[in-house]
């Protein structure tokens, strides 16, 4: 590979793996063809194929199950918390509504 550049090769979205692989499974494309139309390499459309065959749409994901899992959980407590900092405001919400506007400004 001397003088030859290397060739660069995209970062792939699962829509675009899950492309591949439904042009090479579904609609009978070679793999070269749809690797060269996504600018990856043939071992990856290789790899996604074997991936989409163990484990379904869900084998194309950058993420691992626990992985996915764990940010959902992660993500439900953020919201849960969220929530409840706002639950916490609101009574003081209500009260200063409830007051005229001068006592507000003395209050605050």
């Amino acid at each position: 590979m001397h003088g030859q550049a290397r060739k660069r090769y995209t970062q792939t979205t699962q829509e675009q793996k899950k492309y591949a692989v439904q042009e090479v499974l579904k609609n009978g494309r070679g793999r070269k063809a749809v690797a060269e139309e996504l600018n990856v390499s043939v071992n990856s459309i290789t790899t996604w194929i074997r991936k989409f065959k163990e484990a379904g749409e869900n084998g194309l994901s950058s993420y691992s199950q626990e992985e996915i899992m764990r940010l959902k959980e992660i993500e439900k407590k953020y919201n849960e918390q969220q929530e409840l900092e706002l639950l916490k405001k609101l009574p003081i919400y209500i009260h200063l509504k409830k007051l005229p506007y001068p006592q507000k400004l003395k209050k605050l």
